[in-house]
């Protein structure tokens, strides 16, 4: 992978861009503006209160064709590790974790902090998750063609040129050369799959980060557990056949395990080797933390169910979470020391006023429905408690609005 070292700005999300870099950047069209679940532009960089200042996206991105940037997470020594397992521990939900992150395998490599060394990993525990969730419905088949000299039978079709040079001029009556179609389970797909699988098995044990972890244990029982399903399926399989590799209507399931699969193999330029590797480097790509935020709760929550409703579309928009019991709105704002913020209270007193939502809740008086907002701090709950509204914090200056606050996991060293 092409990497190009230039100047580079090392920030923290919502920091402001430092002033010696702005005559540089005059040129670039900073807006700021990421439409909801797109791609930002310039990992969301833009003018907030007339200061060129980063988003709540973490990453790597090109300002210039000699400038890069790095934003690097606000909360300190953050353990990503254990963000990316919760988060993807609710299975239904892994084709939902890929819209929290995003590379760019086409731009050149950018130089990468040791506190953002978190792409290799991420890609492989969001792979691990789909590939479970794939198995469970079982593995496809499909027709290969093949080609073989078989003894004393034909099978398809004689291949009349290989069967004279091989067998008849070099007189082996017992052969016949034949191609064939044959139903299996060993198909391009599959073996594209086993391969990104024995990369991620040959990353895990690279990744201090993911040793040192409680549960480092069962993540490799999950992996052993997976290459049983791939045993009879080999992971011979050319560069140029991956290329062509897509889900077709045929295997739509495997489309998000087919995607990241390519991923993880471009990740290391198709080289078992490279998996050992030191990284410093990686192409430029984004991680959106709102959303992984978001589904981290989702996890504390106790994940979808008859009780919690995840992303319900109303006419107002989709919410974060119901909780019918409590018949509660829950958003989750990744926003520190939360005390209201005028937008979010709109917001939400929108969805109170939803009648979709209100009839998914069972509101059947005109009472006004509660709002709770979950948001990160050292202080908060590692757990969160049946009854929320109970244990919850009111915001004063509105009525039936509600925050609780939850902890992100940290590093040992965090302070």
């Amino acid at each position: 992978m092409e990497y190009i070292d230039y100047k580079q700005i090392v920030i923290s999300e919502h920091a402001t861009i430092p002033e010696q870099h702005l005559e540089s950047l005059q040129s670039v069209k900073f807006d700021g503006i990421t439409d909801y679940m797109q791609i930002p532009k310039y990992l969301g960089i833009g003018y907030y209160k007339n200061h060129l200042s980063a988003s709540y996206f973490i990453g790597t991105c090109w300002l210039t064709p000699s400038l890069s940037v790095a934003v690097l997470p606000k909360i300190t020594n953050i353990d990503f590790i254990k963000m990316f397992l919760t988060a993807l521990e609710t299975e239904s939900e892994a084709d939902y974790f890929a819209k929290c992150y995003r590379i760019d395998f086409d731009k050149p490599a950018i130089k990468t902090p040791n506190n953002l060394n978190i792409l290799s990993p991420l890609l492989m525990l969001h792979y691990l998750a789909l590939l479970e969730k794939l198995v469970k419905r079982g593995l496809k088949r499909g027709y290969i063609v093949k080609e073989e000299n078989l003894k004393s039978k034909i099978k398809g079709k004689i291949i009349w040129a290989n069967h004279l040079q091989q067998n008849v001029f070099q007189k082996r009556e017992d052969r016949i050369f034949c191609r064939y179609q044959e139903y299996t389970i060993d198909i391009p797909e599959n073996r594209l799959l086993k391969k990104a699988l024995l990369f991620c098995e040959n990353m895990l044990d690279n990744y201090a980060s993911i040793k040192k972890q409680d549960n480092y244990t069962e993540i490799k029982r999950r992996f052993n557990k997976l290459k049983q399903h791939f045993v009879n399926i080999n992971d011979d399989i050319e560069v140029s056949q991956i290329q062509k590799i897509s889900a077709n209507k045929l295997f739509i399931n495997y489309k998000s395990a087919i995607k990241v699969a390519k991923m993880i193999l471009r990740r290391f330029d198709y080289s078992l080797q490279n998996t050992s590797k030191t990284e410093d480097s990686a192409p430029p790509f984004c991680i959106d933390m709102a959303r992984l935020f978001e589904l981290y709760v989702l996890n504390l929550l106790g994940g979808k169910s008859d009780n919690i409703c995840f992303q319900f579309s109303g006419y107002s928009g989709d919410t974060d979470f119901l909780k019918i019991d409590e018949q509660l709105i829950i958003d989750s704002k990744y926003k520190l020391d939360y005390g209201y913020e005028s937008n979010d209270i709109r917001q939400l007193s929108g969805y109170a006023r939803d009648t979709k939502i209100i009839q998914k809740l069972k509101v059947v008086d005109e009472r006004e429905i509660k709002c709770l907002i979950i948001y990160p701090n050292k202080m908060g709950f590692t757990t969160l408690p049946k009854s929320l509204i109970q244990t919850s914090e009111p915001i004063p200056q509105f009525r039936n609005f509600y925050k609780i606050s939850v902890k992100l996991p940290t590093t040992k060293n965090a302070d």
